[in-house]
C-alpha cells in the first residue's frame, strides 16, 4: 500500500491540471522535490507534458538540485532518468549540458546485497535523449559505445553484460543521430564484434539498417546468414520493416542458407511485408520439406486468410508430420 505522503503528493499533482501553466510548473517542481521517488517521477512526467518555454529550464533546475546530493535525493537514479527522458522529448538544446553530465555519471551504491553501478540506466537514457537534441553528440556516444570496463569488480562471465545496456543505448542513439562517422562505428563493431553481447549487436543491426548506408548489406549479411538465430531473426525483421519489398529476394535466399529456427524467423519476417508477391511466397513455403520453414509460413500466412488458405491449413492441421506445424495450423 502506498504511503499517505505519496497519495497527498499525487493529489497536489492532479490539482495542477486546473492551474495556469506557470503556477502548475512551480507546484510540480515542489512536488518533484518532496523526496518520494514515485511521486517525483510522476511530477516530472506531468511537467514534461506542459507546453511552456520554462519546461526544459525547470527540468534542468530539478536535475541540478538532485545532483547536489544524489544519494539522498535520488538514490536509485529514477528521478534523473525521468528528467533525461523528458529533456530528450522536449527537443530543447538548453538540456544538452545536463545530458552530457548524465551520460558520464557513475554512482556506486549498495541497493541490494552487493555494491552496483546504479547509474547505468541513467547513462543509457541520457544517450537516447542527447541524440535527439544535440547533432554533435557523436563524441559522447562513441565513448559510451566503447565503454566495456565495469565500474566494480565482476566475474569474467558477467563482465561483457554489466554495461551492455549503455552500449545498446549508444548504438540506438547513433542510429537516431545518423552521423556518418557514427554509422561507420556501428559497421566496424558488426565487422569486428570482439565478443560483444548479442543484444548490443542486434541494436547495431537495427540502427544500421534503418539508416540504409551504402555498405549496409556487407555489414549485415554475416548476421542474417550466420549461426546465431537471434541475430539472424533481428536482421531479417529489421530488413523487412525498413526495406519492405526491396528485401524480399534477399530474405527468400536467406531462408535456404540459414539453419534451424532462423528459417522460421526469416519466413515470419517475410510475412510482415505486405505485397502481392508475399502470399505466393508463403504458399510455396507451406510445401517446404523443412518443418521450420513450414512453421513460419503457417504463422505468417494467416494475415492473408482466404478460402484457399483455410483449406490448406486444415489439411496441414490434420496431416503435417511436424506437431508444431499441426498446432500452428489450427
Amino acid at each position: 500500500m502506498k504511503n499517505s505522503s505519496y497519495e497527498k503528493t499525487l493529489e497536489i499533482i492532479k490539482s495542477t491540471f486546473d492551474m495556469p501553466t506557470e503556477n502548475a510548473i512551480e507546484t510540480l517542481i515542489t512536488c518533484a522535490k518532496k523526496g518520494n521517488s514515485l511521486a517525483s517521477v510522476h511530477a516530472i512526467k506531468t511537467i514534461a507534458k506542459l507546453n511552456h518555454p520554462s519546461v526544459a529550464p525547470s527540468l534542468c533546475d530539478i536535475y541540478n538540485w538532485i545532483a547536489e546530493d544524489p544519494r539522498k535525493r535520488d538514490r536509485a537514479c529514477d528521478i534523473r532518468i525521468a528528467i533525461t527522458e523528458a529533456l530528450g522529448n522536449t527537443g530543447a538544446t538548453v538540456g544538452i549540458d545536463i545530458l552530457q553530465k548524465a551520460i558520464r555519471t557513475v554512482e556506486i551504491a549498495k541497493l541490494g546485497p552487493a555494491p552496483e553501478d546504479i547509474a547505468i540506466g541513467l547513462r543509457a537514457s541520457a544517450a537516447i535523449a542527447l541524440a535527439k537534441v544535440d547533432s554533435d553528440a557523436i563524441y559522447e556516444l562513441a565513448i559510451l559505445f566503447y565503454d566495456e570496463e565495469p565500474a566494480i569488480p565482476t566475474s569474467p562471465v558477467n563482465r561483457p553484460y554489466v554495461k551492455a545496456p549503455t552500449r545498446k543505448a549508444a548504438a540506438q542513439a547513433i542510429g537516431i543521430l545518423r552521423d556518418a562517422g557514427g554509422l561507420a562505428i556501428l559497421a566496424a563493431r558488426l565487422k569486428f564484434p570482439r565478443g560483444e553481447v548479442p543484444e548490443v549487436l542486434a541494436e547495431c543491426l537495427e540502427s544500421l539498417i534503418c539508416t540504409r548506408p551504402p555498405y549496409m548489406l556487407e555489414a549485415i549479411k554475416p548476421y542474417l546468414l550466420g549461426s546465431d538465430e537471434y541475430l539472424s531473426a533481428t536482421a531479417a525483421l529489421s530488413l523487412a520493416e525498413n526495406l519492405g519489398t526491396a528485401a524480399l529476394d534477399l530474405l527468400c535466399e536467406a531462408v535456404n542458407d540459414v539453419l534451424g529456427e532462423a528459417k522460421e524467423a526469416i519466413v515470419i519476417a517475410i510475412s510482415t511485408i505486405r505485397d502481392s508477391k508475399t502470399r505466393k511466397i508463403l504458399l510455396d513455403f507451406l510445401d517446404s520439406p523443412n518443418p521450420f520453414v513450414r512453421r513460419g509460413a503457417v504463422k505468417g500466412i494467416k494475415a492473408y486468410m482466404d478460402d484457399e488458405i483455410k483449406e490448406k491449413l486444415q489439411v496441414m492441421h490434420n496431416n503435417d508430420p511436424d506437431k508444431f506445424v499441426r498446432q500452428a495450423a489450427e
